[in-house]
C-alpha cells in the first residue's frame, strides 16, 4: 500500500475508530465494542478497530492492522559508516589560509565549514569530502585542515576541491559530506521507523499486542538506516509503517477529546 493511501486511511480511521466517548472504565481511549447504540449525541458509536492505553500503546484489531498495512522489523546491529554533513562557504579570491601543500595539491577552490567539536574526533587532513552542487552534481574534495578550537566552541574544517573554479564561486554555500567506515557495529533501525516531534524523537516498539511510543536517541544516518544510541536493544521490534498513522491515532485518543463533529 502506498504511503499516501495508508496516511489517508489512517485519517479516516482516526475519525471513525477513535471517536468514542474518551476514556472508558479500563483506561482505554478509543472505540468501544458497541452494538450500534445511540450515544446521546445523535450518532452511533463506531465499532472497535483502534484504541490506545497509556503504558501499553496503540492497539488494532487484525482487520484494521491489515487495512493500515502495519509493518514490523527487528532492531539489528550494523556497521554504519560515520557521516558528517555540514555547509561549506567558498573562500573569496583574496582569502589566504595556511595549508599543508600535501593535503591540497591540485585544488583550485577552497572553502570552510563549522561543526561541533564533538563531531570531528575522527576527521583528519587528507580524507575525502563530497561537495554537493545542485541535485545531480557531486564534486570530489579533500579535508585540507582541521582547526579544532574557535571562540564559539566549534571546529573549522577547510576543504579543497580540484577542477571546480568554473562551478564554485567565492561566497557560495554548498552542502558537504564526509563518510568514514567504522569497525564496530551499532544498534540501528530503518529511517522510516523514527518519529520526530516537538516532544522528542521516538519509535513505536512492539509491546505484546500493542505498539508503544518509545523515546530514543539517534546517532549517525547512513543510507536507509539510523543509529540508535539509547532506548532500544538489538532484538527489539519496531514499526516501520505507517508510523505517522500510529502517532495520529494516539494524539486523537489522548488530546482530541470526545467526539469529532
Amino acid at each position: 500500500m502506498r504511503p499516501f493511501r495508508a496516511f489517508a486511511l489512517a485519517l479516516a480511521l482516526v475519525a471513525a475508530l477513535v471517536a468514542g466517548c474518551g476514556k472508558n472504565k479500563d483506561g482505554d481511549y478509543g472505540a468501544e465494542k458497541g452494538e450500534g447504540k445511540d450515544d446521546g449525541h445523535g450518532h452511533e458509536e463506531a465499532p472497535a478497530g483502534a484504541s490506545f492505553k497509556a503504558g501499553k500503546g496503540v492497539m488494532f484489531t487484525p482487520e484494521t492492522r491489515k487495512i493500515l498495512g502495519v509493518e514490523v522489523v527487528d532492531v539489528t546491529e550494523q556497521k554504519l559508516p560515520f557521516q558528517l554533513r555540514f555547509s561549506v562557504q567558498v573562500f573569496g579570491q583574496k582569502h589566504h589560509h595556511k595549508l599543508n601543500e600535501l593535503d591540497h595539491s591540485g585544488c583550485d577552490v577552497h572553502g570552510s565549514g563549522f561543526v561541533s567539536t564533538n563531531s570531528i574526533a575522527a576527521i583528519k587532513p587528507g580524507q575525502p569530502v563530497q561537495i554537493l552542487k545542485g541535485t545531480n552534481t557531486t564534486l570530489a574534495g579533500v579535508v585540507a585542515s582541521v582547526q579544532r578550537a574557535t571562540a564559539f566552541g566549534e571546529a573549522e574544517i577547510v576543504v579543497g576541491v580540484s577542477n571546480a573554479a568554473t562551478v564554485l564561486k567565492p561566497g557560495d554555500f554548498v552542502p558537504a559530506l564526509i563518510t568514514l567506515p567504522r569497525e564496530e557495529a551499532v544498534t540501528a533501525v530503518p529511517k522510516s521507523a523514527v518519529l520526530r516531534t516537538s516532544e522528542g524523537t521516538f519509535v513505536y516498539a512492539v509491546n505484546g499486542d500493542a505498539f508503544l511510543r518509545t523515546a530514543v536517541k539517534t546517532g549517525v544516518e547512513s543510507g536507509e538506516f539510523v543509529e540508535i544510541t539509547d532506548g532500544l536493544l538489538a532484538g527489539d521490534q519496531v514499526v516501520t509503517k505507517p508510523v505517522q498513522a500510529l502517532w495520529l491515532i494516539e494524539l486523537r485518543a489522548t488530546k482530541g477529546g470526545g467526539h469529532s463533529h
